[in-house]
């Protein structure tokens, strides 16, 4: 059951000056849900000095919906600021 969930679960890479408001990261999700229904969305903060590490993790209910999030690495995502709109996406492993 355990590898089930981390096949559902998919790494975002972005800009950490790109994601700076509350906006910027409802712009992200909302992005990510258009694969399908998100039940995960974790930012990945330093442990030392809290700020964004530059990843976020998403988790989907349904694997399909991950593999349709991946099948493009990178993708643009509309309400962050230009220079930092685009993401890498990739398998968890």
């Amino acid at each position: 059951m355990n590898s089930l969930r981390i096949a559902r679960t998919v790494v975002v890479k972005h800009s950490i000056e790109g994601i700076r408001t509350l906006r910027h990261s409802l712009s992200l999700l909302e992005h990510m849900k258009k694969y399908g229904t998100v039940t995960s969305f974790k930012f990945m903060r330093d442990p030392v000095n809290n700020e964004r590490s530059g990843m976020a993790f998403v988790s989907y209910l349904h694997y399909d919906d991950a593999k349709a999030a991946i099948a493009l690495r990178e993708q643009s995502v509309k309400g962050l600021p230009e220079s930092f709109e685009s993401i890498d996406v990739s398998a968890k492993t």
